[in-house]
């Protein structure tokens, strides 16, 4: 597969990345100068929650936000939350039952907190169960200013029953538009394939570099693991919020290192294939040629249909393969969001095309 460089002086381009990045403005209103309490702040290798962890921080600081706390999903407790702080859940991949850990979190505080405004940031939704996207239905929709933000068509349809606040925009990883290279491109195509349970198992032919976010990062996996572990036991200890803001701002640190790592590495190629949502992103945010293999779920396809697809520098392969559906809504909750939907809607409830 050839793909064509078509990224020089790309104004075309650079016009979708800018107009992407500027549909989180609602978001910023939604806060307006409330204190936030920043959830679920990734502490791992993947590059693609890093990006996101980068551009939601750069998205605080271009609307001047204020940031009361930052905080992994394993390390919050409801209790450290005030009546006026905003509660900002990080966004990404993890909202369903396919990564269960930041997912009951969620719950959990949504439960807890009901007197409090709480965000999600852009996700995708997926359950393998259906007892367990009903119970989060139940759980959400009882919470009165409880605002969802999700990546794609399909999740704006998961998430209309529970909550009247529904936000179709895209990842916050776009707010670091744009990324130049570190150094002039070499003639290589770089071939980034998952290996784990969201891969679809796509083939790449005709590669220079084959690699995953897991081999890119390479022995720093072991460290992370013990940030972690360190981090589990201080809040096991009732140490954590003492420590949190040196913690996580060593941690912010140590991710942007890693993340530059990443856009050093892309930058020696001139064309990227990837089945990675943001190894996708992450070409956009560079100009560099990319072609997408769908997940496991449909994630990629899906949110290349809302946002990025009419780049002329994105390719999709085999897109008209199937891949593993999400659930369809429980007919109860389906009529309850057609109903939903046919009625005069909270002026939040919208899409930002």
């Amino acid at each position: 597969m050839t793909l064509i460089d078509k990224t020089k002086n790309n104004e075309t381009h650079a016009e979708l990345m800018r107009s992407l990045a500027d549909k989180h403005g609602v978001l910023a209103a939604l806060i307006g100068t409330a204190p936030v309490h920043y959830v679920d702040v990734p502490v791992h290798g993947n590059i693609g929650d890093l990006l996101i962890l980068l551009g939601t921080l750069r998205f605080f600081e271009r609307y001047k936000l204020k940031i009361h706390l930052k905080t992994t999903y394993f390390t919050y407790r409801s209790k450290w939350a005030r009546p006026s702080d905003v509660i900002v859940f990080h966004g990404g991949g993890n909202f369903g039952d396919l990564y269960s850990g930041p997912h009951e979190m969620r719950q959990h505080v949504v439960e807890n907190l009901p007197g409090n405004r709480i965000i999600i940031l852009p996700q995708t939704i997926h359950f393998r169960s259906q007892d367990a996207y009903v119970e989060c239905c139940k759980i959400f929709s009882r919470h009165p200013d409880l605002h969802i933000c999700v990546r794609d068509h399909s999740s704006y349809d998961l998430a209309l029953p529970m909550s009247r606040h529904v936000y179709l925009l895209p990842d916050m990883a776009h707010q670091l538009w744009p990324i130049y290279r570190s150094r002039p491109a070499e003639s290589g195509h770089l071939a980034l394939l998952r290996r784990d349970k969201e891969s679809a198992g796509g083939k790449v032919a005709d590669f220079d570099v084959l690699i995953d976010w897991r081999e890119l990062i390479g022995r720093k996996n072991v460290w992370f693991r013990n940030i972690r572990r360190g981090l589990l036991a201080l809040h096991l200890m009732h140490l954590d919020r003492k420590f949190h803001p040196h913690e996580q701002d060593l941690w912010i640190k140590q991710a942007t290192k890693l993340v530059n790592e990443a856009i050093n590495f892309f930058s020696k190629f001139e064309t990227v294939t990837t089945d990675r949502l943001h190894a996708h992103i992450l070409a956009c945010l560079m100009g560099i040629s990319n072609a997408v293999l769908n997940n496991s779920y449909g994630k990629n396809y899906s949110y290349i249909t809302a946002w990025t697809g009419s780049s002329n520098i994105v390719q999709l392969i085999n897109a008209d393969l199937q891949a593993e559906k999400s659930l369809l809504i429980p007919e109860p909750l389906q009529i309850l969001a057609l109903q939903d939907k046919g009625k005069q809607r909270d002026i939040s409830v919208f899409h930002c095309n």
